[in-house]
């Protein structure tokens, strides 16, 4: 096991005031937000985190350095705080780096510390830029000789960050892949990231091997052996996904990586789909070069990094632009696996790359003069939502636009989404019934004349079913008015002399647990328990929870709905 990262703090960096990003157990993290919200900015504190990501000349690491500050304060100090896990077989490693800098007989309490923290901080002074330095926080820093030296502390992070996850950001792979590629530091052609990536994508394919051993082999076909499995685990991530599963062009045939020994130079280079013509990578399309670029520096680079330092942590700014609707959700799979022994916090504004089923690790950012991350679950708390960030939400839940060449034969018509949610959840996983029906969202017990006078004009079987509140039973008799044709086709939820909303089929204490179980504590509002429903619809997960605390009367009152439903629709 390896020490890995589980929460980021930012402060007052650039225009973030403060948010916490907590690493998921899944290792998904997503930040949703328009464009020019702050995703990026949140990715770009993470990064700096790492000081090995600091460019590398001394005018380009002051330039960036001075970016980082907050443009409304000349005096500030901006911050990135990690909460590091701190694994068993890591702390003999942890004791070593900190045996010549802790107070006598402190070591022994390392044993019974569970995380590290450590923060970087950024000051500033009159708009420029200060210092930068490390700082040991939390349960470390007692431990610590009290007069020690701010270079020493530095040097104490320093040699901790060597140990941890390398932190790696990807701004929609834009970096393009070079002509040549040279494994010679300073020499022509030379990138340490493309390099890099060559040797992960030799140790993907045998860790025996390394490239500088490739290189140095004198016999032909012990070289050209090697480069072939290269290539065979090359394709088969690369070609069989892209054909097969992101549906893309059919003339890429192969990828292969070519090897010139007289230069000792590495290429790139696809083969069509008659084996013989040879192509440039970028004489392909923008989406190939955009996936080709992805697996290279993530599924090929992420095993040697995980072998060397643990679960790399990747921040991937806005993927899949240049990818089809249907690519980027299908995308959202090739994350899951990449998460699988990664970390990965992906921003986008896009509905096709939202994890229908990991809303719980969904981070909100907007920007109203400062940026602001929250939960998702938390910013639906106590405000209006606002459609510019709840629609893709709304999307990547299948509440699709119409399509008026699908017919439906059967349709339920209900008030809402989170009626939708509930209602599709009752029925398919807790009652497991086989429903021959559509069951609709509107957008109120108001909002269904259009739906309705649609699937008329179909000839659709219709039902709708209302709340039976004030509002229900008046819009009810105004379909009746308007359709009175469909009189027996429009229903409430219960023929009662009591007011019944859809949450009311529910019990209290079904509510209370279901909310606990889609990640909601405190009091159980209407705003809340709907939101409840719609996290566990979505989630496999959670619905399997979920369907273990729903009650035989509760149950026994679905049933009876359905029934009502079914007569109506046979």
């Amino acid at each position: 096991m390896f020490m890995r990262y589980q929460r980021f703090n930012i402060k007052n960096y650039k225009a973030i005031k403060s948010a916490e990003i907590n690493l998921s157990s899944d290792g998904l993290v997503l930040l949703l937000g328009i464009n020019e919200s702050g995703k990026t900015s949140v990715l770009r504190a993470i990064e700096s985190f790492d000081h090995t990501n600091d460019p590398e000349s001394d005018p380009l690491r002051t330039k960036f350095y001075k970016s980082i500050r907050n443009k409304k304060e000349l005096n500030s100090v901006a911050s990135v705080t990690a909460e590091i896990l701190i694994e068993k077989n890591d702390r003999d490693r942890i004791k070593q780096i900190f045996l010549d800098h802790s107070i006598e007989s402190s070591l022994d309490k390392i044993d019974k510390i569970a995380t590290i923290t450590i923060t970087r901080i950024f000051v500033y002074q009159n708009a420029e830029f200060v210092k930068q330095e490390y700082k040991i926080a939390g349960e470390f820093l007692p431990i610590l000789k009290p007069d020690l030296s701010q270079e020493t502390q530095d040097a104490i992070c320093k040699n901790i960050l060597g140990k941890c996850p390398s932190i790696q950001y990807f701004e929609d792979f834009k970096d393009q892949i070079p002509d040549f590629i040279n494994m010679t530091p300073g020499g022509q052609y030379y990138d340490l990231g493309w390099s890099s990536t060559i040797e992960g994508l030799f140790f993907h394919a045998d860790s025996n091997v390394t490239v500088e051993q490739f290189q140095n082999l004198s016999d032909v076909n012990a070289r050209k052996s090697a480069l072939n499995k290269v290539n065979l685990a090359l394709n088969k991530q690369f070609t069989n996904r892209w054909n097969k599963k992101l549906k893309g062009v059919k003339s890429i045939h192969e990828v292969e990586l070519v090897y010139d020994p007289s230069t000792r130079l590495f290429t790139f280079q696809i083969v069509g789909e008659d084996k013989t013509t040879v192509f440039a990578i970028d004489e392909r399309s923008k989406g190939a070069l955009w996936y080709f670029t992805f697996l290279l520096k993530t599924e090929f680079k992420k095993r040697k990094l995980r072998a060397d330092l643990g679960k790399t942590l990747y921040l991937i700014d806005e993927p899949g632009s240049n990818l089809h609707s249907s690519a980027q959700v299908n995308m959202v799979e090739d994350f899951r696996t990449l998460a699988s022994d990664s970390n990965v916090i992906y921003t986008t504004h896009s509905q096709y790359l939202i994890d229908k089923e990991n809303l719980s690790n969904v981070y909100i950012v907007e920007c109203r003069g400062i940026v602001r991350v929250v939960k998702y679950q938390e910013y639906l708390q106590g405000k209006k939502i606002e459609t510019s960030y709840y629609q893709p939400i709304i999307d990547a839940l299948e509440i699709q636009p119409f399509s008026l060449d699908v017919p439906w034969k059967k349709v339920l018509l209900v008030e809402g989404i989170y009626d939708y949610c509930g209602f599709k959840f009752m029925f398919s996983d807790v009652l497991k019934a086989k429903i021959n029906f559509v069951i609709l969202p509107g957008t109120g017990a108001s909002g269904h004349t259009t739906l309705i006078s649609l699937h008329v004009g179909w000839g659709a079987k219709i039902c709708v079913l209302l709340d039976n509140d004030v509002e229900g039973r008046q819009n009810l008799n105004s379909y009746i008015s308007k359709f009175p044709t469909l009189k027996n086709n429009i229903l409430t939820l219960e023929e009662s002399t009591r007011d019944i909303e859809f949450e009311d089929l529910f019990d209290s204490q079904e509510r209370l647990k279901l909310s606990k179980i889609a990640g909601f504590s405190g009091k159980v509002t209407k705003k809340i328990f709907q939101q409840t429903l719609a996290n566990i619809s979505y989630s496999e997960n959670l619905t399997k929870q979920a369907t273990t605390v729903i009650s035989s009367s509760t149950k026994n009152r679905f049933l009876k709905i359905l029934s009502n439903i079914t007569t109506v629709l046979a």
